[in-house]
């Protein structure tokens, strides 16, 4: 038996997805009314508008919709709680896709027809509640009112709401669905297990430490219950009055592994894993396919400017766990993607007892203590920057990072135990600044010959 969902970008009806279940065979067709719109935009590169003569590869389809899923124990949730198979992609972008990232949302024909009619819900979270439910991680934290309320990817606990005003205006908080409101925030507690603490100030320290120093990062800010809350802007929602009534626009979006048509076991560069018998295996996500998208870009110098910044704050921070699905691209019309904004940043060198192997080499090097002014040279080579520009571009970053760190460390933002951890985190800043100003200047020293 064939089944069918409708897939619609904010309230407009775009395509339909159908799947038969026995062959695994997915279809996708765009609506006539979508490829007649002037702004019209495909899901994906992998998925344009116009078709090839023999339409889309099934496998493209179901390799685009597992990326709208979440990962680890938040998809172990979802697949518990709505009693479904982990094989069972379709069923569970049915039953999660109703707010994806992005613009889309995937519906039944009679779901859909409903809800087009419908207007929304609202239902306030008090802070009292959120922080009871954080204490208690023996409910699942994705899980409110029977349903699993988080369906954008990525393994850490996440919970997509509605923010009526500024937190410092009061704002409230709540679970929305229908097709007028959207989440226009996420909430990243601590997680529960105590491996990894002040995970929430680590991401916050380091994405305010970007926006700081002029880097295109998404807007953070600390909610208190008083237990330290990670609340991120997102970017992919923009809040709109309509006859004196909020709605939330929707902006598409694609990740790096997404816009390579990559599956997500293919996030990590090396996507069999670092044993001896695999390690020089590396058909997953690198910097060089990162680079690669720069021609999908309506302004290629521009976009592989933001990739190499994105790189070198990486570097900077400590952040090995920079993989396929932490880049990210709005879809414009015709296809053209444009950098996103950047999220997930974390220090995770803090954490001595995580393995620290870089999701993408500079070159050869796996891991920060082996990046060599040749790996970086390598890199460069390999993703077609000029050597100059890196120096420039890591001189400057450096020399900005190394110097606002410091000044935020001692800001008032860290309570308790945290200030130390982020002091720690800027020490940590200043020691690679100077060694990545070190490897920039000697790497464009290097012969071209020998790369």
């Amino acid at each position: 038996m064939r089944f069918e969902l409708e897939v619609y970008a904010g309230e407009s009806l775009m395509a339909h997805i159908g799947h038969d279940p026995l062959p695994d065979a997915w279809a996708l067709t765009y609506t006539p009314a979508w490829l007649g719109n002037p702004g019209a935009f495909p899901l994906s590169p992998s998925l344009p508008l116009a078709a090839a003569g023999h339409g889309y590869d099934s496998r493209s389809i179901k390799r685009f919709i597992e990326h709208l899923l979440p990962e680890g124990h938040a998809l172990d949730v979802a697949i518990a709680t709505n009693g479904l198979a982990r094989s069972n992609v379709f069923g569970l972008i049915r039953a999660l896709g109703q707010e994806t990232a992005g613009v889309l949302r995937f519906q039944d024909t009679q779901e859909g027809i409903a809800t087009a009619s419908a207007g929304h819900e609202k239902r306030e979270i008090p802070v009292t509640e959120l922080d009871a439910r954080i204490a208690d991680r023996d409910m699942p934290f994705t899980v409110w009112d029977g349903k699993v309320r988080m369906s954008v990817a990525g393994v850490q606990d996440k919970l997509l709401v509605y923010l009526d005003a500024p937190l410092e205006q009061g704002g409230r908080l709540f679970l929305v669905e229908g097709p007028r409101l959207a989440s226009t925030h996420i909430l990243k507690p601590d997680l529960a297990s105590p491996r990894l603490p002040h995970l929430a100030v680590n991401e916050h320290f380091c994405m305010t430490l970007a926006r700081r120093i002029g880097l295109p990062a998404a807007e953070v800010q600390l909610l208190r219950t008083p237990r330290p809350v990670l609340v991120v802007r997102r970017f992919d929602r923009i809040v709109q009055e309509q006859n004196g009534e909020a709605r939330v626009q929707r902006r598409h979006m694609v990740d790096a592994c997404q816009a390579c048509d990559l599956p997500v076991s293919f996030k990590y560069e090396r996507n069999l894993g670092k044993e001896a018998a695999v390690r020089d295996i590396r058909e997953g996500m690198s910097f060089e396919r990162l680079f690669g998208l720069g021609g999908l870009t309506a302004n290629k110098a521009l976009a592989r400017l933001a990739m190499l910044r994105w790189a070198l704050f990486q570097f900077l921070i400590g952040n090995s766990d920079a993989h396929g699905k932490n880049f990210s691209f709005f879809v414009g019309p015709g296809g053209y993607l444009e950098p996103a904004p950047w999220y997930d940043l974390v220090s995770l060198v803090q954490y001595a007892h995580i393995d620290t192997d870089l999701a993408m080499a500079y070159g050869d090097a796996f891991t920060l203590d082996e990046v060599t002014p040749f790996a970086l040279a390598d890199f460069a080579a390999r993703c077609g920057i000029d050597r100059k520009l890196m120096r420039r571009e890591a001189e400057r970053l450096a020399n900005a990072a190394s110097t606002a760190a410091v000044e935020l460390a001692r800001s008032n933002a860290y309570q308790d135990e945290e200030p130390a951890f982020v002091a720690q985190i800027a020490a940590f800043i200043n020691q690679q600044a100077q060694r990545l100003v070190f490897l920039a200047r000697e790497a464009a020293t290097i012969p071209a010959a020998l790369l």
